[in-house]
């Protein structure tokens, strides 16, 4: 009989643990378990390639360089010969100046130019520029020689935004 008792009395105790009284003494309401439900974390922005321009070599003294900038603003720099900068940098352009190079991408409009600028004279340098536009159209461009105005003044404002004090040499490594 003790037995059954303390069965009983355990059995009451633990099954009138999720229950709570009100003011009302005749009402009893049950507390529902609470679910924490994943909240929505801000979307993460993944890195990918927006635009890369590369100056190539000549028989004088051109600047030699490539660079690449992400779509989120990070900017890779490498210079090989007559650039203040030789070797790894990375600096952050702001989203200001990502959205400054994109319209000028859509004023001129760069991805409707041709493929190719070139002449049969290989002294000249070249700018080889490849666009991503939207994640989806790709465009190369190979700049050596005749190519419009605005096609010039998109590759120099690339060079302004990139090519300053804010530049931080990367380490080397062996």
């Amino acid at each position: 009989m003790k037995y059954i008792l303390i069965i009983t009395l355990s059995t009451l105790l633990f099954s009138c643990k999720n229950a709570e009284k009100t003011t009302d003494e005749n009402i009893v309401t049950t507390k529902k378990p609470v679910i924490n439900k994943p909240s929505k974390s801000p979307e993460v922005l993944k890195e990918s390639l927006f635009l890369s321009m590369e100056r190539t070599p000549c028989f004088g003294k051109c600047p030699t360089y490539k660079l690449m900038i992400f779509n989120t603003g990070n900017v890779v720099f490498e210079g090989f010969s007559n650039t203040m900068y030789i070797g790894k940098y990375n600096k952050q352009l702001t989203k200001k100046q990502l959205k400054e190079i994109q319209k000028m991408m859509d004023e001129i409009n760069i991805l409707e130019m041709k493929n190719v600028y070139d002449s049969e004279v290989t002294d000249f340098p070249s700018t080889i520029l490849f666009l991503v536009s939207n994640n989806t159209h790709k465009k190369k461009i190979l700049d050596r020689v005749n190519a419009p105005a605005e096609l010039k003044k998109f590759e120099k404002l690339i060079d302004y935004l990139v090519l300053d004090d804010e530049l931080k040499k990367l380490p080397t490594t062996k």
